[in-house]
């Protein structure tokens, strides 16, 4: 019984959610200063430019890195 009390905000979220109501739509849209729908209105977004691809070190190359903080001893 007592797991349907820690369950039922969740419960409710998605309840809201299958119902197509989305908490802080509104909110969200004042603060960046939109409405909900203008974006959506058919317009194509604004094409970006592509950056070119970095290059991250991963795996082996990261631990590399990261213990070669100084040079090796005289």
């Amino acid at each position: 019984m007592t797991v349907l009390l820690y369950l039922a905000p969740a419960l409710l979220l998605l309840g809201l959610l299958v119902l197509g109501c989305y908490p802080g739509e509104r909110l969200l849209a004042a603060v960046g200063g939109t409405r909900p729908a203008a974006r959506l209105a058919g317009r194509p977004a604004p094409a970006r430019p592509l950056l070119p691809p970095r290059s991250f070190p991963r795996g082996g190359a990261l631990l590399a890195l990261a213990l070669a903080g100084r040079g090796p001893p005289r």
